[in-house]
């Protein structure tokens, strides 16, 4: 499955050096995740009924080009590994434009979080198998 969720870059995403501040990736990366659950049947008003976030374990960016205001990206979301308690998501950012170009890539590790609890917890199994449906098959993605 191939989902996408679009970027318009703002002026107040800018650093001195005239590109994306690096930490809006990772609230463009926390938007996309939302509205990538979202199209599969795990919004946040289904967590918040559920009793159930997907808390950020681990988060790696490499960046191979820049963004700058005005631009505009497509956020392409993968799932890339499904855990007993975890589940992983890249988050490849694509300029857009006549030569489509590759910005950075993040990949986040996210654990399953029982909020009653107050600890993590397996993944629901209608959450794994929401999951499954949509990942991409091994070596693809």
């Amino acid at each position: 499955m191939s989902f996408s969720y679009p970027v318009a870059v703002k002026f107040s995403e800018i650093d001195l050096a005239g590109v994306v501040f690096n930490s809006h990736y990772l609230t463009w990366c926390e938007d996309a995740k939302m509205a990538f659950l979202d199209d599969v049947g795990y919004g946040p008003y289904r967590f918040a009924a559920e009793h159930r976030l997907a808390l950020v374990r681990h988060a790696e960016i490499d960046w191979t080009a820049s963004l700058k205001p005005l631009d505009h990206a497509d956020i392409r979301v993968v799932v890339e590994r499904i855990g007993t308690s975890s589940f992983t998501l890249r988050h490849e950012i694509w300029r857009r434009g006549e030569a489509p170009l590759l910005t950075a890539t993040c990949v986040i590790t996210y654990v399953w979080f029982d909020t009653v609890a107050g600890a993590k917890a397996p993944l629901d199994p209608d959450f794994r198998e929401a999951l499954h449906r949509v990942q991409a098959p091994a070596g693809q993605g």
